[in-house]
């Protein structure tokens, strides 16, 4: 179940941004609401949370994931950010800093059962890479991060999700469902497209289970090996344009 636990309001200015090199003005909220839903519960016993925040009449979501991968951390950095940035008045924008908190505090790249979370995906799912970092589960969805990713995307269906990772260095064009905004991604977070096929082993991804089961669009996005200030924050404002803009 989805359960509110705080509320918060803050005060938005006007923003403005830039697409295809011309000034687009992006709405400005007056009033941007804040709430914190619990959405889960994570193999530790850890919340899954997701941090809302919207001004009345936004008709855009944005969902954006910090990582999924515990050792691949630079997303939460971005997330830290969009917590306090005016939102623009279009846009719902949904946070979830950590789907794999386990693997967060641990510094591992699966979750606290060994899985990594972006291999357990019911879509395309093939058994595979028990003993490794690359472990798929022992069944489609088995874990608990995963089932309650795909209940609340399924619930609240983003128009569009941003997942972070590391270490690739590029914007996702992998069977991508749509390109025109991986290429709005890629222009305004000054990152290269590249296709993350994973020489075939992509089996159960969120995106890939995303893509084929919610109307909206998913794309990853992969900081390089550390990050910036200056690339965090020129992400943290894509996110904003993009998800205004498109």
């Amino acid at each position: 179940m989805l359960r509110v636990r705080s509320a918060t309001l803050t005060v938005a200015m006007a923003v403005a941004a830039l697409v295809g090199g011309m000034a687009v003005a992006v709405p400005a909220a007056a009033a941007t609401r804040t709430v914190t839903i619990r959405i889960g519960t994570s193999v530790q016993g850890r919340p899954l949370v997701v941090i809302h925040r919207w001004a009345p009449g936004a008709t855009k979501r944005v969902l954006v994931i910090g990582n999924m991968h515990g050792d691949e951390q630079a997303g939460l950095k971005v997330i830290e950010r969009l917590k306090t940035r005016p939102v623009p008045a279009n846009v719902g924008l949904w946070l979830i800093p950590s789907i794999n908190p386990d693997g967060t505090r641990a510094n591992t790249r699966t979750n606290a059962h060994h899985v990594d979370l972006n291999r357990n995906f019911p879509n395309s799912w093939v058994y595979s890479g028990r003993g490794t970092s690359k472990y798929s589960g022992p069944s489609a969805a088995s874990e608990p991060e995963t089932r309650a990713l795909m209940a609340f995307v399924k619930k609240y269906p983003p128009r569009t999700t941003i997942v972070f990772h590391q270490p690739l260095y590029g914007v996702d064009s992998y069977r991508a469902k749509s390109m025109t905004l991986v290429r709005a991604l890629a222009r305004e977070t000054a990152l290269p497209i590249k296709s993350f096929a994973c020489s075939g082993t992509c089996h159960g991804t969120f995106t890939g289970w995303h893509n084929a089961n919610v109307s909206g669009r998913a794309v990853t996005i992969e900081f390089g090996r550390t990050a910036s200030t200056w690339r965090l924050d020129k992400v943290t404002q894509a996110v904003l344009t993009v998800g205004s803009a498109y």
